[in-house]
């Protein structure tokens, strides 16, 4: 009877091991989905299939805990899937998904974070992914989050409406797949309104203020028009819609408009595993205080 070198094991023992393994990975899966859906139907609705906060929550304990071969992004696809089949039972969910970006892109992402149990809608643009959104509570859209946008698509959020609710990718790590940087949508009275990250829609009718980076402000993206500057940022959730104002001003110049339009998790460096903290990205820039483009 042969041996292996690595853990003393014969083949036949080895098979033996793994099948009680996988038959215990099958159980507690059961229950699990036995457990969400008893709570489901006490509520007498289905749970939602996104949960920004608890999910968020979950995945970071998911990285915290993790050591062994076993990749994380391997790993975080398996919880995810996992997540999404347990709640995602019974119920009826599309996620719209931005046409201005690369479609097999978007569907790599949307099938990473939200399974293949969901309904995948190719939408034409941004806005139209927001109006989709807006329409449906419980539906979810995915924007490619580009530098500089095609339209100011961020204006059609809103309170009773779509809102942004979470960062892609959220486990960040080198060469990870379904890595293209996006927001996810949402509309739903269960989702709570803090978040780590809090975002604005801001808008100048001049340029772009220079030093907004330098304030702890991301800007996530912009368009420019003849009117002026509209901009997407992304600041700590910390901080109330004054005190961003402030830090606008400090940056340059107070926007004309200023709304908060959702916000998100914390995104975790998965390759340092460092506690998670907002930190902004600081954004390129021209000598007139604009993105570069």
């Amino acid at each position: 009877m042969s041996l292996s070198p690595d853990n003393g094991m014969s083949p036949d023992e080895m098979r033996t091991r793994l099948e009680e393994i996988d038959t215990r990975i099958h159980k507690a899966l059961i229950e699990r989905a036995a457990l969400e859906a008893g709570q489901s139907a006490g509520q007498n609705s289905e749970l939602p299939l996104f949960r920004p906060e608890r999910d968020a929550d979950q995945i970071r304990q998911l990285v915290e805990r993790h050591s062994g071969p076993l990749p994380l992004a391997a790993l975080e696809q398996i919880w995810r899937d996992i997540i999404c089949a347990c709640t995602n039972l019974g119920a009826d969910t599309a996620v719209y998904l931005d046409g201005t970006a690369e479609l097999i892109e978007m569907l790599d992402l949307a099938r990473f974070y939200f399974g293949f149990s969901v309904e995948l809608v190719p939408a034409s643009d941004a806005s139209d992914v927001v109006g989709a959104v807006s329409d449906t509570a419980g539906d979810l859209g995915i924007i490619a989050l580009n530098d500089r946008a095609e339209l100011p698509w961020w204006r059609g959020l809103s309170e009773t409406g779509a809102r942004v609710r979470a960062r892609l990718p959220f486990v960040v790590l080198d060469e990870r797949p379904a890595d293209l940087p996006a927001l996810v949508l949402a509309r739903d009275d269960r989702l709570v309104d803090t978040a780590d990250v809090a975002v604005y829609d801001a808008r100048w009718s001049d340029r772009l203020p220079g030093k907004l980076m330098d304030q702890g402000i991301e800007v996530l993206s912009f368009f420019r028009s003849a009117n002026g500057v509209d901009a997407l940022l992304a600041i700590s959730g910390e901080l109330t819609e004054e005190d961003v104002k402030t830090a606008c001003v400090a940056a340059g110049a107070e926007p004309d408009v200023l709304r908060c339009v959702g916000g998100y998790a914390a995104p975790i460096d998965g390759e340092n595993d460092q506690e998670d903290a907002f930190e902004s990205t600081e954004p390129s820039g021209t000598g007139e205080g604009e993105p570069q483009e």
